[in-house]
């Protein structure tokens, strides 16, 4: 018995630690596309005040 609840405890570390990362990559990756949509609007409308 105390293995199959030291097996669960590192099951759960497991997916506690990878989820975790899952998480922050998909923030980083979410920042990205935001920061690369603004730049390409301030360039767009920058690109029609000099036409």
């Amino acid at each position: 018995m105390l293995l199959s609840a030291d097996s669960l405890g590192q099951t759960l570390a497991l997916i506690a630690t990878f989820g975790g990362i899952g998480l922050v990559v998909n923030l980083l990756i979410f920042y990205v596309v935001a920061q690369v949509l603004a730049e390409r609007k301030q360039n767009q409308e920058a690109n029609r005040g000099t036409q």
